[in-house]
């Protein structure tokens, strides 16, 4: 080998010497800025985890106090209702008697008084529990329920024992006619709620 094949091998070495010593410092200058990309990226997702774990501990507390003011409404709505009851009770044992009474009209508007007041009580009642703005159909029967089946045992130990006197009629015919009205409104109002729970049932 001669004198120049080895100053041109030699040139060719440290050619090769630098390009490897900056393929070295191009992989160094990757890996450092792969290293800070990730750390980046490390931080980012730290503090996405701190961010959900805030989130998750604030949705926690909201939902715990969503759960108290349910509960503390259920309770206040069956206080209230039971308030409303016991007034719609007053109104139709005390104040609808004295007050027919007083005025010295027939026993027939103590019944009617009755009638009218459970009614529109239960109505408003069943609307209060329900939540719900309109009146729908199932409060309506409810209502008419309550208020018949209110009126029916009301009406029936004051005739029976004599309180009220019947004129025109017999108190028996007139207790096993309203006997039967109420049957009937009993198994219509029982009847319509398994038809509505069939189609609701076969509707899903």
């Amino acid at each position: 080998m001669t004198e120049a094949e080895k100053k041109e091998l030699g040139n060719e070495l440290e050619e090769l010497h630098r390009e490897k010593e900056e393929l070295v410092e191009q992989i160094r200058e990757l890996d450092r800025l792969k290293i800070e990309k990730l750390t980046k990226e490390n931080e980012d997702l730290e503090k996405r985890v701190e961010w959900l774990d805030k989130e998750a501990k604030k949705a926690e507390r909201e939902k715990d106090n969503f759960l108290r003011q349910v509960k503390n409404s259920r309770h206040r709505k069956w206080f209230n209702s039971f308030k409303m009851i016991s007034l719609i009770g007053i109104i139709d044992l005390l104040i609808i008697p004295i007050v027919v009474f007083l005025l010295g009209l027939h026993m027939q508007w103590i019944f009617i008084g009755m009638g009218l007041v459970t009614f529109f009580g239960i109505l408003l009642v069943a609307n209060y529990m329900s939540g719900t703005s309109p009146f729908d159909t199932g409060e309506i029967r409810k209502a008419l329920t309550g208020a018949f089946i209110t009126v029916y045992l009301t009406f029936v130990p004051i005739v029976t024992f004599e309180g009220a006197k019947i004129t025109g009629t017999s108190a028996n015919t007139v207790i096993a006619n309203f006997t039967w009205i109420v049957g009937i409104i009993i198994i219509f109002y029982f009847g319509s709620r398994t038809v509505e729970a069939y189609v609701n049932g076969k509707g899903k």
